[in-house]
């Protein structure tokens, strides 16, 4: 309840100063407000509304510790610059995967059935 409390109030300041949405430098325009945002209505929605036990809902509870990347300043450079990095690097992690999964059909091929009758010793 506290660090929600206290990432509420947060941002509250911020749309108070910013204005919510409708300008150009208002709270939702800045991505990272967007996982701010997220991140405090799914800990309101977990916290304050019965929905069982669902813990789809309990894993927006890690994304909590994301809310700190928006603090730090060089946190912030550092994690966009990974983000983009990713994206420039999707082609090569396609290929890649497409290169193991042919070895690994090689291998099966090869392989299949070689252990079939072979004694195992239990200990």
């Amino acid at each position: 309840y506290t660090f929600t409390g206290i990432y509420t109030f947060e941002s509250l300041i911020k749309v108070l100063s910013r204005g919510f949405c409708i300008d150009d430098f208002t709270f939702l325009r800045d991505p990272w407000n967007w996982l701010d945002f997220m991140v405090i209505s799914m800990a309101y929605i977990t916290e304050f509304v019965d929905l069982g036990n669902i813990s789809a809902l309990r894993t927006f509870r890690v994304l909590r510790a994301l809310k700190t990347i928006t603090v730090i300043p060089g946190l912030k450079t550092i994690v966009g610059a990974l983000i983009q990095s990713v994206k420039k690097l999707s082609d090569v992690m396609i290929l890649t995967v497409f290169c193991l999964s042919v070895f690994a059909l090689i291998g099966l091929q090869l392989f299949m059935g070689n252990l079939r009758h072979k004694c195992v010793r239990w200990p």
